[in-house]
């Protein structure tokens, strides 16, 4: 692997575990917007899904990191 081609995939994953860890970051801290406008039942899958989303995204963040970290490191 070349040095430019090291340089840009180190670039893209880092570009993508930021996405991912900002992704992760707002969905955590979002407002609990279901209280306003939604039935109790849909209350209760708001929070269902949004719990699910948010374990997803932390999940795939928290392996970008590790990736980054490993491609940084070991090559």
């Amino acid at each position: 692997m070349t040095l430019l081609e090291w340089i840009l995939s180190s670039l893209g994953l880092y570009v993508t575990t930021v996405g991912a860890l900002l992704l992760f970051l707002y969905m955590y801290r979002s407002p609990q917007v279901a209280e306003y406008w939604a039935s109790p039942e849909g209350k209760t899958e708001y929070g269902r899904h949004r719990r699910r989303m948010v374990i997803g995204t932390g999940l795939l963040a928290a392996w970008l990191v590790l990736e980054n970290a490993a491609s940084l490191f070991l090559n």
